[in-house]
């Protein structure tokens, strides 16, 4: 009886060993489908921040693109108004010129009736 039941006691321990070993596959196909599952989750969440990022990263392009732009555009604004500033200032120099040319030319005419004056005084006590 003691073998009987040693048996018996063997038998049901490889049953249950066979139903575990069963169990297994199942259980371990499981846990591979989870854990794929579990990557192609992690997976598009990286995808996602990745996305994010990029288009962050383009908008931050974007806009520097935008400010150097204004930059050249606010750059050759400020070369067109010198180059005016430029124009007047020699327009005024030429002018400045001018004047002083008329000027010098007065004095001469004024230098030129006095001499002309004296001499006629001179000449009419003679």
């Amino acid at each position: 009886m003691k073998k009987l039941l040693a048996l018996l006691a063997v038998a049901a321990l490889a049953l249950s060993g066979r139903h575990a070993q069963a169990q297994t596959p199942v259980d371990s196909t499981q846990m591979r489908l989870q854990m794929q599952q579990q990557r192609a989750t992690d997976a598009k969440a990286t995808l996602e921040a990745q996305k994010q990022q990029s288009a962050a990263s383009r908008s931050s392009v974007n806009a520097s693109k935008e400010q150097l732009k204004d930059q050249q555009n606010a750059m050759r604004e400020q070369q067109r108004q010198m180059k005016e500033q430029k124009m007047e200032l020699k327009r005024q120099q030429a002018s400045a010129k001018e004047a002083s040319r008329q000027e010098s030319a007065a004095k001469k005419a004024m230098r030129d009736e006095k001499r002309k004056a004296r001499d006629a005084k001179k000449a009419s006590k003679v």
